[in-house]
């Protein structure tokens, strides 16, 4: 049995990290954590992007197929800048050719989750790549981080989330930065971009958020202007079913560390044959 068949089985049927599991986080982590630099929030969002495609209402888009391979995807403007990361990975694709390319983009989302000392992140293996282009989904399906609480609600929806797992997914940007040249926007959300935790909700509650002067997209900064938030981001406090979820996860790390695996792992899931789901036998976290 090869690689990826041996792959496939022991993550279906035990829910443990499988040996092979283990060496390729292994291989990942050494290829996007180097003395050049951590490149682990890119591959959390080349992960999330890969994945934030997908349509419930008829089933297109999502990780399955690694469509971002080929225009118009990769080509959208909401993914600028993770050609870098995913040509940061073609030397482990090359180095296991029997890997599909989607499963190695979203592991290597969730492996950065893990090594920036966030949760582990429930996987299965199984993901096939498209063959050529004929099939993408149309670009505008990502997050617009000008807009506000109805416009995530519309994107998250149309994949089958809810409200807290809107806010919980939205913790992602505990980790990184914006950058001029990608999105626009400028700035980290956090004072420590590279380690995964609660700050993000703590920083939403406990800083004061203002308008940034500048000639850019609008986005908000706080009082030392070191930080920034996006306006979808402030959307989070400012509507009142978002909220109470904010508070929880700034208070209770655990739960959001919780939320953020389960929500995690089901969004890296969308659009993929139901045995790449590693939840469909899970219980979902409770309030």
């Amino acid at each position: 049995r090869g690689l990826f068949s041996r792959l496939v089985h022991e993550a279906n049927f035990n829910m443990s990290t499988s040996p092979q599991e283990a060496g390729l986080k292994g291989e990942i982590r050494s290829t996007i954590v180097t003395s050049k630099g951590n490149a682990c929030p890119i591959a959390v969002r080349l992960a999330w992007h890969a994945s934030g495609t997908f349509d419930s209402s008829d089933g297109s888009g999502g990780s399955d197929g690694a469509t971002m391979r080929f225009a118009p995807e990769s080509t959208d403007g909401a993914n600028a800048g993770l050609e870098i990361m995913r040509n940061m990975l073609k030397p482990l694709k090359a180095a296991h050719p029997e890997l599909s390319t989607a499963d190695l983009w979203t592991l290597a989302g969730h492996t950065a989750v893990e090594i920036s000392g966030g949760p582990q992140v429930p996987y299965s293996f199984g993901r096939t790549d498209a063959a050529d282009d004929t099939a993408p989904p149309p670009n505008g399906r990502l997050p617009d981080a000008s807009q506000g609480a109805e416009h995530l609600r519309d994107v998250f929806y149309r994949m089958g989330f809810d409200d807290r797992e809107i806010v919980v997914l939205s913790g992602a940007h505990t980790l990184g930065r914006c950058h001029a040249d990608r999105s626009g926007f400028v700035g980290p959300w956090t004072s420590n971009p590279l380690t995964f935790d609660n700050s993000f909700f703590k920083n939403l509650l406990e800083m004061k958020w203002t308008p940034k002067q500048w000639d850019g997209p609008f986005q908000y900064v706080n009082e030392t202007e070191e930080l920034m938030m996006l306006p979808t981001d402030i959307a989070l406090i400012q509507d009142a079913k978002f909220l109470p979820y904010v508070q929880l996860y700034a208070k209770d790390e655990a739960a959001f560390f919780r939320d953020f695996a389960l929500a995690f792992s089901k969004l890296t899931s969308l659009g993929c044959p139901a045995h790449v789901n590693p939840l469909n036998s899970r219980t979902q976290a409770k309030v």
